[in-house]
């Protein structure tokens, strides 16, 4: 069985990218050691080795913290001691010559040189547009994996035959085993009143704070709801829910009116980003309106696009008047059948072929 050792910078309920592509290699055939960010062991244990998928298996590792990786001494012992942790479990798991696949994180340089030092093949996955210390890792890397196209040009015209374009992906239900841990019912957001704009993530990341802030004060009988902390909008009808297990995330979806993605396009990233809840929003055949991202100019005829607060509050009024049985609805669910983790694991058994 071919074998892969996919490190994210979250964690699996976190559900993004790395997550997303651990499924896709499972589906592919592919045993895959899913590694969460490591945690300092003063402040709490790491997890220990459980399934979480059918063939994906995950852990949290541990170092003695964050701080010290300033220290370039201690920052390379560090990660030996979690590169330590990870071939361990993969020994446990029976994975020889694993490949390693791994997001941005600063500093994760002598991660990667000592998985490579253990055989492994080295995969850097670019979502967004690259930060400047992601150039490094990019040149020690075997394949960098890239999801915006923007980016994918730009960096090919460096790297050339290196570079890789991945879309980004929807876990699409087939059999109970996909779903074995979903248990219907109403989902904490649908006790929220309507009509409910969702955002499935945190708002401290991309979004646009004070646009959001305008059309919600501006409108205060729409709710929005969205993941973890709200403080930077402190809101009446600004509601902040747990995070929840990607089994529950159709729950969410299903109570929703219209799914936003206030981005804050002064950002890079977030200019050039593919956002990831795009098509869990697609899934469901929801509305979704927008700020201007890069790549939804190709479904411009499916989201509601907007970069003011003025206009942003006029897409949300047409999005919420869009009939449930609109042509847009069902083609929304199209494109999302399109991306779905099996279409992903099609795309990276051509980009991981070097490692045949």
């Amino acid at each position: 069985m071919r074998s892969a050792i996919v490190f994210s910078s979250w964690d699996w309920n976190t559900f993004n990218v790395p997550e997303r592509v651990a499924l896709a290699l499972a589906q592919r055939g592919y045993r895959v050691l899913y590694c969460e960010m490591p945690v300092s062991r003063f402040r709490r244990a790491g997890s220990t080795l459980r399934k979480v998928y059918r063939d994906v298996y995950a852990f949290g590792p541990t170092y003695l913290g964050e701080r010290l990786n300033r220290f370039p001494i201690l920052r390379k012992r560090q990660w030996d001691f979690v590169a330590r942790q990870i071939t361990k479990n993969a020994r446990e798991l029976d994975m020889p010559n694993p490949i390693f696949l791994f997001s941005h994180v600063e500093g994760i340089g002598p991660l990667c040189r000592k998985m490579r030092l253990e055989g492994c093949q080295i995969v850097h996955i670019c979502m967004d547009y690259p930060e400047p210390y992601q150039y490094e890792l990019i040149d020690f890397s075997d394949r960098t994996l890239v999801i915006p196209k923007s980016v994918f040009h730009k960096l090919r015209a460096r790297y050339a035959e290196k570079i890789h374009l991945i879309p980004q992906s929807v876990l699409i239900p087939r059999t109970e085993d996909d779903n074995q841990d979903f248990h219907p019912g109403p989902a904490l957001s649908a006790q929220i009143p309507s009509p409910r704009l969702g955002y499935l993530g945190p708002i401290y990341s991309r979004v646009n704070i004070p646009l959001l802030r305008r059309v919600l004060t501006e409108h205060p009988h729409w709710h929005f709801i969205c993941f973890g902390d709200t403080s930077e909008l402190e809101l009446p009808n600004v509601h902040g829910i747990p995070w929840s297990r990607p089994e529950d995330l159709p729950r969410h979806l299903k109570s929703f009116d219209v799914g936003i993605m206030p981005y804050d396009c002064f950002e890079e990233k977030n200019l050039h980003c593919v956002p990831l809840k795009l098509f869990d929003y697609f899934l469901m055949g929801l509305p979704v309106v927008s700020t201007p991202v890069l790549s939804l100019s190709e479904y411009s005829d499916l989201v509601y696009l907007a970069d003011t607060a003025e206009g942003f509050a006029a897409a949300i009024e047409s999005a919420m008047t869009e009939p449930t049985d609109s042509p847009e609805r069902t083609r929304r669910k199209c494109v999302a059948r399109e991306h779905s983790t099996e279409f992903l694991g099609e795309r990276l058994e051509v980009a991981l072929a070097f490692a045949e």
